[in-house]
C-alpha cells in the first residue's frame, strides 16, 4: 500500500469512527428521553422521537464494521443491545396467550378524527362523519374517546352519535365561524361524574368520565396533548425558497425552538394528568393522542406501573399515524396492571390521518 493510500485509508477510518461515536451518543440520548423531564432538559426527547431511525443507523454501522473487521464494532453493539428491552413498544411477534382472568370485558376505542378534514378518501366532513358512525357500528366499543372532534353546533355534538351512545361528556371550543371542536367521551354505560383538565395557553386538554361498569366505578381519561403543529411539506417548501445557508439556518433554529417549546408543554400536560390520576381513588383507563412516541417522557410518565394495550396483547407493528412515517405510534390505551388485555387492534380506516385503536380489556 502506497503512502497516499494509507493516508486515505486512515482518514476514512477516522471519519467512520467519528460517525460511530455520534450515532452511539444519539442512541444513548434516545434511551435517556424516557426518564428526563423536557422542562429540565429537552434535548434527549428530540432523539427519542427518532429512536427507530437512530437504531437502524447503528445496526447499519455495525454491519459495515463487521464487514470491514473493524475493532470499533463493539460501539454499535453495546449501544444497540438495550433496544431489545424496548422492542415490544414498537413490534410484537404475537399477541400472547389468552388470559385466564375472569371478569367482564370492556371494549374501548381511542381515535383522533382529525376534525373530519384529513382523510384522502372522504372529501367532505359529512362523509367523514358518516364513515365514523359506520365504523363504530361495526366495532361497537363500550366507551369511545375522540380527539379533534368537529361539529357545526352543540345539537350536532349530541345527536351525531346519540343513538349509539346515550351517555357523553365533551369539552368543545368555538372557532372564529362559530363552529366547535374539541375532545369527547362517548359511553354505552352510565356516566356518574365527569370533568376537564385544562392546560395553560392551549386548546389541547384532557377530559375524564367516571363510568358505571356494572357496579364498578372506572375513570376513563381522554387526552389530546400538544402537537408540534409543523407542516413538513410547507417546511420543505420554505427551505427550497431560501437563497442562502444563513436563511436556512435561521429557519432551522426557529423550528428547533418551536419543537423544544412543544415538548416542554407536553411534559407539563402529562404531569397535570398524572396528578389528577393520583388523586383518583378508583381504577383509571388512559386513552388518547399523546403526540409522542413510546420513547418519551410523556409515555413513561402515564404508562409507568400500568399496561399498554399494544404491549399487552397487540401484534405486528403498532403504528397509529401514517403520514409522517409508517412506524409512528402516538395513540394509546393504557390501563391498570390488574386488568388483562384480550385484544388490541389498529383499524386501517382512512377516516383521518390517525388510525382508530380498539382494545378489549377484562375488568
Amino acid at each position: 500500500m502506497t503512502k497516499k493510500k494509507r493516508r486515505t485509508h486512515w482518514f476514512f477510518g477516522l471519519l467512520f469512527r467519528i460517525l460511530l461515536i455520534v450515532a452511539a451518543a444519539a442512541m444513548v440520548l434516545s434511551y435517556v428521553a424516557l426518564f428526563v423531564n423536557p422542562s429540565k432538559c429537552a434535548l434527549p426527547l428530540l432523539f427519542g422521537l427518532f429512536f427507530i431511525p437512530i437504531l437502524f443507523l447503528n445496526v447499519l454501522l455495525m454491519v459495515v464494521a463487521l464487514a470491514n473487521r473493524s475493532k470499533s464494532v463493539w460501539i454499535p453493539i453495546i449501544v444497540a443491545l438495550p433496544s431489545l428491552l424496548y422492542a415490544e413498544l414498537f413490534y410484537k411477534f404475537s399477541a400472547g396467550d389468552t388470559p385466564d382472568k375472569e371478569g367482564i370485558v370492556m371494549r374501548v376505542e381511542s381515535f383522533n378524527v382529525g376534525m373530519f378534514s384529513s382523510s384522502s378518501l372522504y372529501k367532505t366532513r359529512d362523509a367523514c362523519r358518516k364513515a365514523l358512525v359506520e365504523s363504530l357500528q361495526r366495532t361497537s366499543p363500550d366507551v369511545v374517546s375522540l380527539q379533534e372532534f368537529f361539529v357545526e353546533n352543540y345539537q350536532m355534538a349530541d345527536t351525531l352519535l346519540g343513538r349509539l351512545y346515550p351517555y357523553r361528556y365533551y369539552h368543545l371550543f368555538k372557532v372564529h365561524n362559530g363552529k366547535l371542536f374539541g375532545t369527547m367521551i362517548l359511553s354505552k354505560l352510565p356516566i356518574m361524574e365527569s370533568g376537564t383538565i385544562r392546560f395553560r395557553r392551549s386548546t389541547n386538554l384532557s377530559v375524564w368520565a367516571d363510568i358505571d361498569h356494572y357496579g364498578r366505578r372506572i375513570r376513563v381519561y381522554n387526552n389530546h396533548l400538544e402537537s408540534y403543529n409543523i407542516s413538513f411539506t410547507s417546511l420543505v417548501k420554505r427551505f427550497a425558497e431560501e437563497e442562502s445557508a444563513e436563511q436556512i439556518g435561521m429557519q432551522l433554529e426557529e423550528v428547533g425552538q418551536k419543537m423544544i417549546g412543544t415538548v416542554i408543554r407536553r411534559s407539563d400536560q402529562a404531569n397535570a394528568i398524572l396528578e389528577n390520576i393520583n388523586g383518583c381513588s378508583f381504577p383509571a383507563i388512559i386513552c388518547g393522542d399523546f403526540n409522542d412516541t413510546p420513547m418519551s417522557y410523556v409515555y413513561h410518565t402515564l404508562a409507568k406501573g400500568r399496561k399498554d394495550s399494544f404491549k399487552d396483547c397487540g401484534k405486528g407493528f403498532g403504528s397509529t399515524f401514517a403520514p409522517l412515517w409508517p412506524l409512528l405510534r402516538i395513540d394509546y390505551i393504557i390501563y391498570p396492571e390488574e386488568y388483562c388485555g384480550m385484544s388490541h387492534k389498529v383499524l386501517k380506516e382512512n377516516i383521518s390521518d390517525h388510525y382508530p385503536v380498539v382494545a378489549e380489556i377484562i375488568i
